[in-house]
C-alpha cells in the first residue's frame, strides 16, 4: 500500500510538471530568454526565443533577440533570417535595422549592411553603434573621408569610449587623409588607452615622420622595436627617417637591409635601397634591387621609373626606354614621361623629346619646362 502511494504521488508530480511545461506562454519563453541572455547563456536563449515564436509566430520581440542571439553565436545566416522577418513586423525600431545590418556585413555584404546602419541612423540619429559599424565598414573599404565621419559622430556620442581600435582607425584616415595634426591627437589617445601596442606605436611614428619631428618618429619606432625586434613596420619607418628626414642614404640602406635581413622579398625595403643607391649615384648597385620588385610584383610602376633612371644615368638610353614604356602601361606619371624625354634628347630624337614635352604641358606639369630648357640645347 505505502509502495502504491509512493509510485502514485511520482506519477502526480511528473504529469504537474507535464502540465505546468504545457502551459507556459510565449511570453514565459520570451521571459525566459531574455534571462539566459543576460547571463550570456545564448545557445540557452536562442531555445527559448525559439519556443516562444513556436507560441507566437509574430512574437516580434522574441523573433528579434533570436536574430540577436543568433548574431552573437557567430549564426549570422540564421540570424539574418529572424531579423529580416524582425524588420517585416517592426519597421520603425531602430536596432533592428542595426542588428540585421550586423548580420549582412558578417555575412559580406557590406551593400546591404550599409543601408541598414543607415536606415537605424534615419530612425534615430543618435544611435551611436550605427556610427561605429559604419565607420568599420569604409574604414576596411579603405573609404577614409567616410571612415572619418562616421566614427567622429560615433567618438562625439561615445566621448568616454575605451574602444582604442576606434581611435586607431580614426588617426589611420586621418593620416591617409593628410590631417596629420589631428592624427597625432587620435593615435595618441590610442595608445593611452592601450600602452605598448606595436601597432599603434608604429602609427605613432609614421604620424610624427609626415609631420617632420624626426627626434619622435625614431623614439616611437624604436619603442615598437623593442617590442618586437622583427617589426618591418617599425625597420622601414626608422629608415625612412633617415632617408627623408635626415637625408642620409647611407644609413638609409644599412636600416632598409636590417628589414631584408627578416624578409628578403621586402618591397618597400627593396625599392629604396635601389632608390638611395640612384641617389648616391651607385646605379650599377640600384639595379639588382628594382629588379627584385619587379620580379615579385610586375606592376610596381615606381620600380620601373627608378630602373629606367638607372638605364639613363648610365646612358643606357634603349634600355630606359624598355622601362619606360613598361611603366607608361600600369601608370603614365609626370616623373616618367620627363625621363622619356631626356632619353629622346639622349638618343637626339628632337621631335619625340618635343611630343613629351607637349604632353607635360597639357597637364601642366612643372616638368614640361625643365624638359624645354634640355631641348632648346640640343
Amino acid at each position: 500500500m505505502y509502495r502504491n502511494l509512493i509510485t502514485t504521488a511520482v506519477c502526480f508530480l511528473i504529469i504537474s510538471s507535464a502540465s505546468a511545461q504545457t502551459t507556459k506562454t510565449a511570453k514565459d519563453y520570451y521571459n525566459d530568454g531574455i534571462k539566459l541572455q543576460d547571463t550570456e547563456k545564448y545557445t540557452e536563449a536562442l531555445a527559448a526565443f525559439k519556443k516562444a515564436i513556436a507560441k507566437n509566430p509574430n512574437y516580434k520581440e522574441a523573433i528579434y533577440n533570436a536574430g540577436w542571439t543568433s548574431n552573437e553565436l557567430k549564426k549570422y545566416s540564421e540570424a539574418l533570417t529572424y531579423l529580416q522577418k524582425a524588420r517585416l513586423l517592426w519597421p520603425d525600431e531602430p536596432k533592428v535595422h542595426l542588428e540585421l545590418g550586423y548580420a549582412y556585413e558578417n555575412l559580406k555584404k557590406k551593400t546591404e549592411a550599409i543601408e541598414c546602419y543607415n536606415k537605424c541612423l534615419a530612425l534615430d540619429d543618435e544611435y551611436s553603434l550605427a556610427y561605429k559599424y559604419l565607420g568599420i565598414i569604409y574604414y576596411d573599404n579603405y573609404e577614409y573621408k567616410n571612415a572619418l565621419e562616421n566614427l567622429n559622430a560615433y567618438i562625439d556620442l561615445k566621448p568616454d569610449t575605451d574602444d582604442d581600435y576606434v581611435y586607431f582607425r580614426k588617426a589611420v584616415s586621418e593620416n591617409e587623409l593628410g590631417l596629420y595634426t589631428d592624427a597625432l591627437t587620435s593615435i595618441a589617445k590610442a595608445n593611452d588607452l592601450k600602452p605598448n601596442s606595436v601597432k599603434f606605436l608604429n602609427e605613432l611614428g609614421y604620424t610624427h615622420y609626415m609631420l617632420q619631428n624626426t627626434d619622435d618618429a625614431l623614439k616611437y619606432y624604436e619603442k615598437a622595436l623593442m617590442i618586437d625586434p622583427k617589426s618591418l613596420t617599425a625597420l622601414n619607418g626608422r629608415a625612412d627617417v633617415y632617408r627623408k628626414l635626415k637625408k642620409n642614404t647611407t644609413e638609409a640602406i644599412r636600416l632598409y637591409n636590417k628589414t631584408l635581413d627578416i624578409d628578403p622579398k621586402n618591397l618597400k625595403a627593396n625599392y629604396w635601397i635601389g632608390w638611395c643607391y640612384n641617389e648616391l649615384g651607385k646605379h650599377n648597385d640600384a639595379v639588382p634591387y628594382l629588379k627584385k620588385v619587379i620580379a615579385i610584383d610586375d606592376q610596381y610602376v615606381s620600380a620601373y621609373t627608378e630602373l629606367g633612371y638607372c638605364d639613363y644615368a648610365l646612358k643606357n638610353y634603349d634600355d630606359a626606354l624598355i622601362n619606360f614604356k613598361k611603366a607608361f602601361a600600369i601608370e603614365k606619371t609626370e616623373l616618367n614621361m620627363y625621363y622619356t624625354g631626356l632619353c629622346y634628347i639622349g638618343k637626339k630624337d628632337k621631335q619625340a623629346a618635343l611630343k613629351m614635352m607637349n604632353d607635360l604641358k597639357a597637364l601642366s606639369s612643372d616638368y614640361a619646362d625643365d624638359l624645354q630648357k634640355s631641348i632648346d640645347k640640343m
